[in-house]
């Protein structure tokens, strides 16, 4: 049965010397239960750090992330780890295989992390369950990209975890592979009562789920069901990239014209304008990776 996850006023800043970049800016959202949400928005946007802060895999600068009730921020590192194994699946962008092992070996590996008895057994029912069982002996790199990431899923699936969080996980994939891992992580985890969050800044792939969830500059900006007006005369992402480049030029025309007249100092601007600046690189360098 899946687990209900409350965020509150969730906060995270990373910090390198005297600069600071502040990925999450008090977000706040709730999923019940057994129900399926994507969290939808351009690269930059937080989309992967609120992922890794409900999976236990970092920790929040302020704020609450609840799980089941589990409150993570008060967790110690031995109930995280514990967390991790048992109560949550991850599903990356990149496969996260093990290179060396098969199919079956990376399947079973959760479960013998956590020493669950029957592994190969419940190993070979997952991967069944995602159309690869004539493939268990097969290696990561004898594996097409939608083959492994099915395998992947299989791994998320394997100690029966409430919780799974995609990170997108079809980023990687053309649209034909895309279409069959997202339709089987949806529908496999309906079947088994999953809590489902996943990442994407794919339109297709939000369709699929009960809820949508609009982030943008580390913060839910709105809420949607399939099939409502966020997707009515959508852009395509490389629009809204360059749309979010021009507003963080803006921003840093803003703070530079607010240091002149006087209204803040000078740390505040060095750490202000190296936060923004981080921001406009990456999104520059994004929007160059996708040949515009």
């Amino acid at each position: 049965m899946g687990v209900e996850v409350v965020v509150k006023d969730l906060v995270k800043i990373y910090r390198t010397g005297k600069s600071e970049v502040q990925a999450l800016r008090g977000l706040s959202m709730s999923v019940e239960p057994g129900e399926v949400v994507a969290v939808m928005g351009p690269s930059g946007c937080g989309k992967t750090t609120l992922l890794n802060i409900i999976g236990g895999l970092d920790r929040p600068t302020a704020g609450q992330v609840l799980v089941g009730g589990k409150n993570l921020f008060l967790a110690n590192e031995a109930e995280l780890e514990r967390y991790r194994l048992l109560e949550v699946g991850f599903v990356f962008q990149f496969f996260n295989l093990v290179p060396t092992l098969t199919a079956l070996e990376n399947v079973e590996l959760p479960m013998a992390l956590a020493g669950k008895p029957n592994r190969r057994e419940r190993a070979m029912e997952l991967l069944g369950l995602v159309g690869l069982a004539d493939r268990a002996d097969h290696k990561p790199d004898e594996l097409s990209g939608g083959e492994q990431q099915r395998v992947a899923i299989a791994c998320a699936l394997a100690n029966d975890p409430p919780l799974i969080l995609a990170d997108e996980p079809t980023g990687e994939l053309d649209r034909a592979s895309a279409k069959v891992v997202i339709d089987l992580l949806v529908n496999l985890s309906r079947e088994m009562g999953k809590t489902v969050i996943i990442a994407t800044h794919d339109q297709a792939v939000a369709r699929e789920t009960d809820r949508i969830l609009r982030m943008e500059d580390g913060r839910i900006i709105g809420e949607y069901r399939p099939g409502e007006a966020v997707f009515e005369g959508a852009v395509s992402i490389e629009e809204e990239i360059s749309r979010r480049v021009e507003a963080v030029r803006k921003r840093i025309s803003e703070l530079e014209e607010a240091f002149r007249a006087g209204r803040i100092g000078a740390e505040e601007f060095v750490a202000r304008y190296t936060e923004l600046s981080s921001l406009l690189r990456a999104l520059e360098l994004e929007l160059r990776r996708r040949g515009h």
